[in-house]
């Protein structure tokens, strides 16, 4: 088996309860810590933390949102919090691994996006605010999801990406889970199981929890992370980036 490979097969046997008690033990540190409002970090750090510490919170914020759907009964719905919560991940560690060259590329794409949305409400003639004007950023390249997790070798971190999104965009795959194909029977509920996306789920906030840790000098989520990997029974640590453009 390749390394990948040994990886899935473990964690196809986490359960449901295993990977929301990984989730609610980070859920809870995160809360812990915001409440301080304050995150000890190196000097040389302290812009980086500023930096990804939104989308930590977006993580896991979402990550309770995806327990709260699946209690609901509505855990394939929660599809689009999962591919999210995967991306912010992911790109998340990259900007902390990278540093600088990261957040300004970050940053390029941001302003490219201002800029157009500008450019379409100048000409549609909607009303702008006077404060909105978009700055041109030096070109700077922003990898799509696909060539990060090249980059970082994390090919079934893609794969999940992508049979996620065949249930956020408007696909045949998306409206067949609402329909038995051999009994032409309609469903209200999707027939696919989402039991597999709280796995993902557990193992992200687990790698972002890492991630803010590796940025703060007294590495406060050590014990919190340390419950979740024994909730879900492996030692989980964070892809490697082996290349770095």
């Amino acid at each position: 088996m390749e390394p990948d490979a040994q990886a899935t097969a473990r964690l196809n046997e986490v359960t449901n309860d295993q990977a929301r008690g990984a989730i609610t033990a980070l859920v809870d540190a995160f809360g812990q810590l915001a409440e301080t409002g304050r995150l000890a970090v190196n000097p040389d750090k302290e812009h980086l933390v500023q930096s990804v510490f939104g989308w930590w919170a977006w993580i896991t914020r979402s990550s309770k949102l995806v327990l709260l759907a699946h209690d609901a009964g509505l855990g394939h719905e929660a599809a689009p919090n999962v591919r999210s919560i995967l991306e912010h991940t992911l790109v998340m560690q990259w900007v902390a691994d990278l540093g600088d060259e990261a957040m300004a590329a970050v940053g390029a794409k941001a302003d490219e996006s201002s800029r157009k949305l500008f450019n379409d409400l100048r000409d549609q003639h909607w009303s702008i605010p006077e404060d909105f004007n978009p700055s041109k950023s030096p070109t700077q390249a922003m990898l799509d999801f696909s060539s990060l997790c090249t980059a970082y070798g994390a090919h079934n971190f893609y794969i999940a990406y992508r049979m996620l999104s065949a249930h956020i965009h408007p696909t045949a795959q998306g409206a067949a889970v609402h329909v038995d194909r051999t009994t032409d029977v309609l469903h209200s509920h999707a027939t696919r199981s989402a039991d597999a996306d709280l796995v993902l789920v557990a193992v992200c906030v687990i790698h972002a929890a890492l991630t803010i840790n590796s940025l703060a000098v007294e590495q406060p989520l050590t014990e919190a992370i340390t419950l979740a990997r024994n909730h879900i029974g492996h030692n989980i640590e964070r892809p490697v980036l082996h290349n770095r453009t």
